[in-house]
Parts: structure tokens; sequence; C-alpha cells
């Protein structure tokens, strides 16, 4: 009797959390998948190695399986090499020259007659772009600089 009311426990709260993830979007609902079988990996090499059929080393490494992610991205946030190395395999600059009235709109993503233009235009195109190529924000110098050159040159053409 006792086996039968564990057995119906489980299929009820199989059913509850299979009418759960139907209802996620897919995105999520893959997330989970990989999540659910990463865990369970894990659950039974360590349910191998108490049956005595797998090493222990094993059911160590099966449980550290659903914590791989973590500990990469902590292990490269403590590895200060890694990203001065990132920051120098960046692209090589091109060769720079004077930048011309044209090329500073296009750097800035401004469209139309430069006779258009404002200096609020200006100003917030180049706050747009700064906040997503900022070195202190993944960006790179180079960028930053010819986004740099490009609002004063054309704030020196408003003037």
């Amino acid at each position: 009797m006792l086996r039968l009311l564990i057995a119906l426990i489980v299929i009820i709260g199989l059913w509850a959390a299979m009418a759960h993830i139907r209802r996620l979007p897919p995105a999520e609902r893959k997330r989970l998948y990989w999540r659910l079988g990463l865990w369970g990996g894990g659950l039974g090499l360590i349910l191998m190695v108490a049956t005595g059929r797998a090493h222990w080393l094993f059911a160590v490494l099966g449980a550290l399986l659903p914590l791989a992610k973590t500990a990469i991205a902590l292990g490269l946030q403590f590895f200060p090499l890694w990203k001065q190395r990132q920051q120098q395999a960046g692209p090589a600059s091109p060769p720079s020259g004077p930048m011309d009235v044209r090329e500073a709109m296009d750097t800035l993503g401004l469209k139309g007659d430069e006779q258009a233009l404002t200096r609020e235009d200006i100003i917030g195109a180049h706050r747009k772009l700064m906040q997503k190529l900022h070195p202190d924000r993944g960006g790179n110098d180079y960028l930053a600089a010819k986004v740099n050159e490009a609002k004063e040159l054309l704030l020196k053409r408003l003037s």
C-alpha cells in the first residue's frame, strides 16, 4: 500500500511538472531541459557510486557538470591575464588621417545634410554611441577616439 501511495505521488508530481514546463516559452524550456539533464546526470553518477557501479571520481565530475558554466565564468573573472589578452587581440587600427565631415557624420550615424544638423543631434548621437563603445563598457579605445573626433569636428563646423 505504501509503494502504491509513493508511486501515485510521483506520477502526480511528474504530471504537474510537465504541465508547468509546457507553459514556458521555448527558450526557457530548452534551458530547463539542459539544467534537468545535467542535474539528473550528476545524480545518476552519484547513485552509481553509492551502489558501487562507478568510481567516486566520476561522481565528483558529474556533480560538478551543472556548475561548470559558473565555474568557468568565475575562473575567467579571477584571471586578469585573460582580460589583457582580450584587449590586445582587438583589430589592428587602420591608418588614421584627418577626418572629413561626411566621415564624421557616418561615424556618428547621422543622416541628411550637414547644414541641417543641430548641436543637440550631434551630442545625442555621440552620447548614444559612447554608451556602447566606451572602453569601460567593453568597447575599445580606437572606436571611442573616432567617435570623439567626429563629435569635435562637427561641433567646430557648427560654430
